[in-house]
């Protein structure tokens, strides 16, 4: 490795040297107060006159070898964003020398051009542009500097921080008394210049403890570089295109530059449950992740990159709440996407983790696709009703963390998946984690403040949608066709969004007696007379019988019971609509404190049936009891089978699938040895390894139900 302070001119112009920015970098980010930043200082160095400014540090790998042409590539492994804009300024001076050609300036545009700063004048193709950019930045850069080398050539456009940022420096130079001074600073900028040589140099050390300055890298900026820093250069690209882009495309369609962040914080809550991760630990825990599963070994960074790739679209689909590619016919991924909407309203990014869990026992068939959505539903009831009693939010999460955590050691003990989660809702309650009770939730639902309930759009659309789907189906039970609301959901019932967690853009929540009611003498006959009046008022204003929705709900607050009526029947464009919540309203001859207890009550009763309390036979339930189940459940673990004698030294596993037949053997220590010569403690990581070994791209299956103890014996499942 070489080190040392360097001027950025004599640097970046150094003939024969190109540099490029390795595909696994974040694009150019850096905004207008980075920019402003370095103009900042450029200007400050360059009105001194006599002293340089130390920016940052250029960190470069070089491979040892050159193009045909001569001309040696050094990877960026860290100051891309400060190269760049300097390589931004410079063009932004060429362009304001070619257009002052009057002035007195101690620089031209050809100098730029013909010093090295922008090119290897001398030199074609790649090796003709001093500055390769990575992804969609390139081309963009590119058309940059051949415009200015060619104004006939066209210029390039769209939505870009590299032409925005060349904009506000042009800007910048228009504005300055002396652009000279620009120049100068730039001539005497300095910075620390490292070359590292691969294979001899850890660049991934050196990148985490110089990345100090400038717009702080994020936990996918490290991870990216960590994962493709285990290839050589020449394979990076490659690298990248096969395992890392396509877990980028899976997780774009939520267009959030921090969906990977969360992403990753979610798949080590649920892969570490019950630790609670924070932001700021994610690429320690990314690493120690690695180290503990040997996927920094052997090449198995691709395999890490697959299984990932899986996770992210569990992911993409919890925070969108809803299955992505599922069969619109399918009436079992309809009712799964009901409930991920609901959940992903509901719970956010605590309920993530669970819902990944969820998704892999899926996954690896310890659930049926129709156990999912009920496993779903209960967790969509269980949020709701804890969010109308108002009951506490750390408790929930975390009781949300430990589930995924006993779900895991339900995994391992072979215990029945299903029952063993709805199990572990019922057993707390009396706790603050509680699934509220019926009478709990219907007696919150009667006596809170539903208007300023954060919910209650979602809470009137999922009844509305309720109501419609009984309607339709003439089902008059007490609400389990949770498969029907979500068909009428997903037909567009008027009154709810097309998935029925949300009301109609434009659409809200609307009184029918009006907040102004004690002021209206018709409305205020309806109440009573005295100090009897404002309690009935104050009880019943906010009342979940008072509430409906509308698509004008901020117009005619406190007309009559007639004017309500009218809209309630219509849509914002004035087209009649059926809104099965408001049936009862509309059908009212006067509307006052008996009306509105006797239709919350009867709300009440429908949401105690829409979102049910799960039910589990007592003596069933029993068993996972706290104390009980510390008494009498054991999990057992491979090494208990390993002490237990029932599997010996040189015992050969066989794979049970007939697609992918393989076998491993187990060594002196106990460890599972596959034919690569990996070794691991857990039939799973063993069987994982190995499918990736054969080139499968299946991941998540459990090892226990995949490997047999020898030539057509018992699984090891079986063995428990």
């Amino acid at each position: 490795m070489d080190a040392g302070v360097r001027r950025v001119m004599g640097l970046i112009s150094e003939m024969n040297v190109r540099y490029v920015v390795p595909v696994y970098q974040r694009p150019y980010s850096w905004g207008e107060e980075q920019c402003l930043q370095l103009w900042d200082d450029i200007l400050a160095c360059g009105r001194s006159r006599e002293q340089t400014h130390f920016t940052g540090s250029i960190v470069t790998m070089q491979d040892g070898t050159a193009s045909p042409q001569g001309v040696a590539a050094l990877a960026v492994i860290d100051g891309q964003q400060r190269i760049t804009t300097i390589a931004l300024l410079l063009v932004a001076l060429a362009r304001y020398a070619d257009a002052h050609e009057a002035e007195r300036l101690p620089f031209s545009r050809q100098e730029i051009l013909m010093s090295g700063y922008l090119t290897n004048p001398f030199r074609s193709g790649d090796d003709h542009y001093k500055l390769t950019l990575s992804k969609g930045d390139r081309a963009t850069f590119r058309a940059v500097v051949d415009h200015l080398e060619h104004p006939s050539r066209p210029a390039p456009e769209g939505p870009s921080r590299i032409l925005d940022n060349l904009a506000l420096f042009e800007r910048r130079l228009d504005a300055l008394a002396d652009v000279a001074l620009v120049w100068e600073g730039l001539r005497r900028l300095e910075v620390v210049s490292v070359t590292m040589a691969q294979g001899r140099d850890n660049a991934q050390l050196i990148f985490e403890s110089m990345n100090s300055t400038g717009k702080d890298l994020s936990a996918a900026d490290l991870i990216r570089n960590f994962v493709l820093m285990k290839y050589p250069l020449d394979r990076q690209a490659q690298a990248y295109q096969t395992y890392w882009r396509p877990l980028e495309d899976v997780l774009a369609p939520l267009g959030d530059e921090g969906a990977f962040d969360d992403f990753v914080r979610c798949f080590f809550q649920m892969a570490y449950a019950p630790e609670r991760l924070g932001d700021a630990d994610l690429y320690q825990v990314f690493k120690r992740y690695v180290s503990a599963n040997a996927y920094d070994a052997n090449d198995r960074m691709g395999f890490l990159c697959l299984r990932l790739k899986d996770f992210a679209g569990y992911y993409v689909d919890a925070v969108r709440g809803g299955l992505s590619g599922a069969d619109a016919a399918d009436p079992v991924a309809r009712r799964t996407s009901f409930h991920l909407a609901a959940v992903a309203r509901l719970g956010g990014a605590a309920a993530r983790p669970l819902v990944l869990e969820l998704f892999r026992s899926c996954r690896r068939r310890e659930c049926t696709r129709e156990q999912l959505a009920d496993m779903l539903g209960v967790l969509e009831s269980y949020l709701l009703r804890r969010a109308v009693c108002d009951c506490e939010g750390s408790a929930q999460e975390h009781f949300l963390r430990h589930l995924v955590a006993k779900l895991a050691a339900v995994r391992s003990a072979g215990e029945k998946y299903y029952e063993s989660y709805v199990a572990l809702f019922l057993v707390e309650e009396g706790t603050p984690r509680r699934f509220p009770t019926d009478d709990e939730f219907r007696r919150a639902l009667l006596t809170r403040d539903c208007f300023g309930f954060a919910q209650a759009p979602f809470l009137l659309a999922r009844l509305n949608a309720h109501l419609n789907a009984h309607l339709a189906t003439g089902d008059g039970s007490d609400g389990s066709a949770t498969d029907s609301a979500a068909s009428a959901a997903q037909a567009g019932v008027p009154g709810s969004a097309a998935d029925a967690s949300a009301l109609p853009e434009g659409w809200g929540v609307e009184h029918v007696m009006p907040v102004g009611a004690l002021a209206d003498p018709a409305w205020a006959q309806a109440l009573g007379l005295g100090q009897g009046a404002r309690l009935a008022f104050e009880r019943g204003v906010n009342a979940l019988g008072n509430l409906a929705p509308s698509a004008y709900p901020y117009d005619l607050q406190d007309g009559t019971l007639a004017q309500k009526q009218g809209r309630l029947a219509r849509d914002a464009q004035g087209r009649p609509v059926d809104v099965p919540l408001c049936r009862d309203v509309l059908a009212a001859k006067s509307w006052g404190p008996a009306q509105i207890e006797a239709r919350g009550r009867a709300l009440a009763d429908v949401a105690v049936g829409a979102w049910p309390l799960p039910r589990m036979d007592a003596a069933a339930l029993e068993a996972f009891r706290p104390s009980r189940r510390a008494a009498q459940v054991k999990t057992v673990a491979w090494q208990d089978l390993v002490d237990a004698g029932v599997v010996q030294m040189d015992d050969v596993l066989v794979s049970a699938s007939p697609m992918y037949p393989g076998r491993a053997t187990v060594t002196s220590t106990g460890r599972i040895m596959l034919a690569t010569g990996e070794t691991f403690d857990e039939p799973t990581a063993a069987y994982e390894r190995f499918l990736g070994s054969v080139g499968a791209h299946e991941t998540g299956l459990n090892g226990w139900t995949h490997w047999r103890l020898g030539e057509g014996g018992p699984l090891l499942d079986q063995l428990r």
